[in-house]
C-alpha cells in the first residue's frame, strides 16, 4: 500500500540532504544552538526542523565507537530534510525501504510553535520502533504534521540512533575488539546523547529541559524502561509513556551479542576488528540483509545497565519518573508483518523456544504447564496459532510485570490496556493503533493497513495532555462529548480501551489464559 501511494517526485524528496547555507537565508525559520544555526521550514504556525546532528558522525574510526559531542559551531545548516536512516534490514512491509541510509545517521527532528513566549513549553521526545533491527524517525508513523494541533504549547523531538549490527553486538573475543567496549548497547549510548543535545539545546527551540516526557514503542519502549536506571541517563527525562517493551526483551549476558560478532565475520569473511573496521558502508549493509531474521537488543552489561534491571527499579534508581505503561491486547499481526508470512513459523517457535528455556531455568514448573498448555490447545487449533498466543501472553505479563515492579518502588504508573480490534481482521496492530491515536496521522495509520479511531484518539490525547502537564489523570462527564467521566487511577489498576468504551479496572486475568504464568509474574 505504502509503494503505491508514493511517487518517485515525493521519493526524491524524502531523500534530499541538508546542506551547509553560505548566503542569506530566512531569519524567522532559524534558530541558534551550540553547535550552528539550523534553518527550518514554517508550515502555518509551526516550525519544522529536520536532520539536526546531535553528535559527530560515527563513520572511519569513529565506526563501533561512542557517540562523541559535536564542537561548538557559528556555522549555518539547513535543517529542512531527514537525515538517513540507521543502516538496516529492509522488511518487505516496511514503510522504510524508500528512505535512504547511512552510517551518519546520529540526527533528529524539531516540530516547535512559529511564536515566541517568554515561557517554556513541556517536550515530548519518541523514540522509534523496529525490534533494535530497523525503524527510523522518517517513519510516516510518527510525523509531525499535526502535532500542535493536538499538543499546543509543546515541542515534539523524533530521533536515531544505530541498529542491528551497528548498534548491538560485542567483539570482545575479536582480535582487537577490545578496542570497541561500547560496541555492545551503542544504541543505548546514541540515546543518551540524543537526550543530552536536548536538554542542553532544547530551550533554543522554546522547550523546557525540566519537562521532558519520552515515548516509546516496542524497542523504543523497551529502551526507555532500560534508561530509567542508567546512572548517564539520570535527570534526561521525568515522565515517560512505554507501550509493549520491558526490560525482559533483553539479553542477560553478552553471550548472543557475541554471537552476532561471529555470524558477521563469517558473512563478511573477515578475522580482525581491523578487517571489520575497513568494510564498505555497502557490505555492512549487505550483511545487515543476511542477518536480518537475529533478534538484536541491548546487553544487560552491569556497566551501562544493571545487571539486575527490576532489583534497581527496587533500590529506587528510576525515583522521581511517572509512567504510563501500556499492553497491547492482540499484537501477532505486527510480529507477522515484520518478518513476513515465509518466517512467521519459524519466528513464532524459537521465540517461544527462548521463553521455555527461561522458564526452565528459572521454574521448571511453569515450564511444563505452558507445555501442557500446547499440547492441550493444539488438539482443536493449529500449533502456530498456540504458540503465538502463548508468545503474546507472556510478553503482556513481561509489561505487566515491569509495571508492577516500578508501582511497587514508589514510582506513580498509570497502565493502559488496548482491547480495540483491528477495524480489518488481520491487519493492523496495538502498536500502530496506539501511536496514531496518541499522534493523530491518519494518512501512516492507512499505510500499516489501520484507519484512526477518532473517538478514541481525542479522549486519549486529552489525557496524555494532562500527563505531560502534570494534572490529575480525569476526564470529567461531558470534558469531551460523548465520553463519560474517567478516574484513570494508579497501578493496578488499568485504563481499559475498547471500540465501545473506556473502563477502569483489573486486567490481571485478561492477561493469560495459564494460571500458574499468572502467579510467576505477578509474585
Amino acid at each position: 500500500m505504502f509503494d503505491d501511494m508514493l511517487k518517485k517526485d515525493e521519493i526524491d524528496e524524502i531523500n534530499r540532504q541538508n546542506q551547509q547555507i553560505h548566503g542569506g537565508f530566512a531569519s524567522d525559520c532559524s534558530i541558534k544552538t551550540k553547535n550552528g544555526t539550523f534553518v527550518g521550514k514554517k508550515v502555518k504556525n509551526s516550525l519544522f526542523f529536520y536532520g539536526i546532528p546531535y553528535a559527530k558522525p560515527p563513520i572511519g574510526k569513529l565506526r563501533w565507537k561512542a557517540p562523541e559531542p559535536l564542537p561548538e559551531s557559528d556555522e549555518i545548516f539547513e535543517a529542512k530534510y531527514f537525515g538517513a536512516s540507521a543502516i538496516q534490514a529492509d522488511y518487505e512491509g516496511s514503510p522504510l525501504k524508500h528512505h535512504r541510509q547511512s552510517e551518519d545517521c546520529l540526527t533528529l527532528n524539531i516540530c516547535t510553535g512559529s511564536k515566541k513566549t517568554g515561557q517554556k513549553q513541556p517536550v515530548i521526545v519518541i523514540f522509534h520502533h523496529g525490534d533494535f533491527s530497523y525503524g527510523s524517525s522518517a517513519d510516516p508513523l510518527f510525523y509531525a504534521d499535526n502535532f500542535l494541533k493536538i499538543y499546543p504549547d509543546t515541542v515534539c523531538v523524533t530521533f536515531n540512533y544505530r541498529l542491528g549490527i551497528l548498534g548491538f553486538i560485542d567483539f570482545s573475543e575479536v582480535p582487537g575488539g577490545d578496542e570497541y567496549p561500547d560496541a555492545i548497547n551503542l544504541g543505548l549510548l546514541d540515546q543518551i546523547a540524543a537526550l543530552r543535545w536536548i536538554k542542553e539545546n532544547i530551550s533554543a527551540f522554546g522547550g523546557d529541559p525540566e519537562k521532558i516526557t519520552v515515548m516509546g514503542f516496542e524497542a523504543g519502549a523497551i529502551s526507555i524502561s532500560l534508561l530509567a536506571v542508567c546512572e548517564k541517563a539520570k535527570g534526561l527525562f521525568q515522565k515517560a509513556f512505554m507501550f509493549h517493551g520491558s526490560p525482559f526483551e533483553t539479553y542477560e549476558t553478552p553471550k548472543e551479542s557475541r554471537n552476532f560478532a561471529k555470524k558477521l565475520m563469517r558473512e563478511t569473511s573477515t578475522t580482525t576488528m581491523n578487517e571489520l573496521v575497513n568494510l564498505s558502508a555497502g557490505q555492512l549493509k549487505e550483511a545487515s540483509q543476511k542477518l536480518m531474521s537475529e533478534s538484536f537488543a541491548p546487553t544487560l552489561d552491569g556497566k551501562l545497565i544493571p545487571a539486575d534491571v527490576y532489583a534497581a527499579y527496587r533500590a529506587g534508581s528510576a525515583s522521581g519518573i511517572e509512567f504510563i505503561i501500556g499492553i497491547p491486547g492482540n499484537e501477532t499481526q505486527v510480529y507477522k508483518s515484520s518478518v513476513g508470512n515465509e518466517k512467521y513459523g519459524n519466528f513464532m517457535s524459537e521465540t517461544l523456544a527462548y521463553i521455555l528455556n527461561y522458564l526452565d531455568a528459572v521454574s521448571p514448573e511453569k515450564a511444563n504447564d505452558v507445555r501442557t498448555y500446547i499440547e492441550e490447545q493444539t488438539a482443536v487449533t493449529s500449533k502456530l496459532e498456540v504458540e503465538a498466543n502463548i508468545v503474546e501472553q507472556v510478553y503482556a505479563l513481561m509489561t505487566y510485570y515491569c509495571a508492577k515492579e516500578l508501582a511497587e518502588s514508589g514510582n506513580k504508573v498509570h497502565l493502559l490496556y488496548w482491547g480495540v480490534k483491528p477495524l480489518i481482521e488481520k491487519l493492523g496492530s496495538g502498536t500502530v493503533d496506539v501511536a496514531t491515536a496518541f499522534l493523530g496521522n491518519r494518512e501512516a495509520a492507512q499505510m500499516y493497513g489501520s484507519v484512526l479511531n477518532y473517538d478514541i484518539s481525542e479522549t486519549l490525547q486529552n489525557l496524555f495532555r494532562k500527563f505531560k502537564d502534570g494534572k490529575t489523570m480525569q476526564l470529567y462527564n461531558n470534558e469531551i462529548k460523548g465520553i463519560a467521566a474517567i478516574d484513570w487511577k494508579e497501578f493496578p489498576q488499568a485504563l481499559i480501551v475498547s471500540e465501545k468504551s473506556f473502563q477502569c479496572g483489573l486486567i490481571a486475568d485478561r492477561l493469560t489464559e495459564i494460571k500458574s504464568l499468572l502467579e510467576f509474574f505477578a509474585k
